[in-house]
């Protein structure tokens, strides 16, 4: 099936005087794909949002206890959130490397995409 297409009129001009019109057809766009935007509404209404990055992302060389303690630091602010779904989804979808996103740690993400449980 063809698109349907919308049809504009458009006067032509030439060095500022009317020439006459033309009509020009554009593709409808309700096939398009929605604004990017859309995709990240999700993320306005995040528990981590006004919250330092750096509770979610190691520094570099962090080992051990430190990094343990700031994981479980975020996965409790992620336990709150009321997009923790839509924010692991998106983490999974995107193979996100580093971080703690939908209250998985990056560990975790690595081991559920291997396992094969994530498409």
């Amino acid at each position: 099936m063809c698109p349907r297409r919308a049809r504009w009129v458009i006067d032509c001009q030439r060095d500022g005087y009317p020439i006459g019109a033309e009509v020009i057809e554009l593709t409808t766009t309700a096939r398009l794909p929605k604004p990017v935007s859309d995709s990240w509404q999700w993320q306005l209404k995040a528990a981590c949002r006004d919250l330092a990055s750096s509770r979610f992302f190691h520094p570099d060389h962090e080992r051990g206890n430190s990094r343990d303690e700031r994981e479980r630091n975020a996965k409790r602010v992620c336990h709150t959130c009321p997009v923790i779904r839509e924010c692991r989804a998106h983490a999974l979808a995107t193979r996100e490397p580093y971080g703690v996103w939908g209250g998985l740690s990056e560990h975790e993400r690595r081991t559920l995409v291997a396992s094969g449980q994530v498409a």
